[in-house]
């Protein structure tokens, strides 16, 4: 293997190698390729792991599968598109063994909308709620655009969560909500709940890699 490649210098064999030592060829490759890729990233995985997709229809709510967070990743992204029936309030509750936690003094939270022309607080703080609201759909069929983060939910400490929804709603809506379960619960799951109505989409869920 008298040649290497030019940007990290990976032994390669050339094409006068003997046949003999190409299984010795391919495994020093290999092991050199392995070796840089665990420099350059810091790990065996980098970025985000998608863990799953469901799609749901017509549905008043939808939930990840049970054990969708675990103690493999601290942190989460769920994204959602969606289209409604009719005006409603995308909402969520964090779930555990396949059951949504509904209690009605640790779901806190606050938001505001942004618009070309202003911004509103559409969600004064709430101090305690069975729910967090996580933007608006004012009126029915429009393909809306929902990303929430995660931090903790399966870790025995608060969970926070921050949301950001792009609506066609005059064409250039922006919901940004976030807040706090107030409670150490450790949670496997999570259901997106229209307040209203009825919707329909694809929901999937990553884990950050550290």
């Amino acid at each position: 293997m008298a040649t290497t490649t030019p940007n990290y210098g990976w032994a390669v064999p050339t094409s006068t190698d003997l046949v003999k030592d190409g299984a010795t060829a391919i495994e020093t490759l290999g092991d050199a390729i392995d070796a840089s890729m665990n420099t350059a990233l810091g790990t065996k995985k980098a970025g985000m792991v998608l863990l799953n997709t469901t799609s749901f229809s017509a549905v008043s709510a939808v939930s990840l599968p049970t054990g969708t967070f675990s103690a493999t990743y601290e942190n989460y992204k769920i994204i959602v598109n969606f289209s409604a029936s009719a005006g409603l309030t995308p909402q969520l509750r964090l779930r555990v063994s396949g059951t949504d936690n509904s209690g009605a003094t640790s779901y806190r939270y606050a938001g505001f909308r942004v618009t070309a022309a202003n911004s509103t607080a559409i969600s004064p703080f709430s101090t305690g709620d069975s729910k967090w609201d996580l933007g608006a759909v004012v009126s029915g069929n429009f393909n809306d655009y929902l990303i929430i983060e995660l931090k903790s939910p399966f870790a025995t400490q608060y969970t926070k969560f921050m949301a950001e929804q792009q609506t066609d709603e005059n064409y250039s809506s922006r919901y940004m909500h976030g807040g706090t379960f107030t409670a150490t619960t450790s949670f496997d799951s999570l259901s997106l709940i229209a307040s209203a109505n009825n919707i329909t989409g694809t929901i999937s869920a990553y884990g950050y890699n550290k």
